[in-house]
């Protein structure tokens, strides 16, 4: 497992008729995360004028994010069901473990190269 934070952002689009079967599962997922995972630093979601969605999701490291699809698994299946996934970028080191179940040539891995902290 990774020992650093890792991100993921991916964009993706509701499939059609699925929009309230996408909400439904947003609305069991955000509370969980809120509520039960201080481990899951960030949960954002922004849509276009287009209808294209994009998520970025910031855990403390690799073992969160794996937790956080355990604690939510009945959300996360509803939105797998309702959405096509255009993209995801993964920001940080993940191990093989994530790649043999995540890597896709829609899934590409950045590694910090530079940054500034405060």
């Amino acid at each position: 497992m990774s020992n650093g934070q890792l991100d993921l952002v991916f964009r993706f689009r509701v499939k059609h008729g699925k929009l309230e079967q996408f909400q439904k599962a947003i609305d069991r997922i955000l509370p969980v995360v809120e509520e039960k995972e201080p481990y899951v630093l960030e949960y954002n979601i922004y849509k276009n004028a287009e209808g294209v969605y994009t998520q970025h999701e910031r855990y403390i490291d690799e073992d969160a994010m794996f937790r956080h699809l355990e604690v939510t698994a009945e959300g996360q299946k509803e939105w797998a069901e309702a959405t096509e996934v255009e993209e995801v970028n993964v920001l940080g080191d993940a191990s093989d473990r994530f790649w043999d179940l995540f890597g896709s040539p829609r899934t590409h891995a950045y590694s910090l190269f530079r940054n500034v902290k405060r």
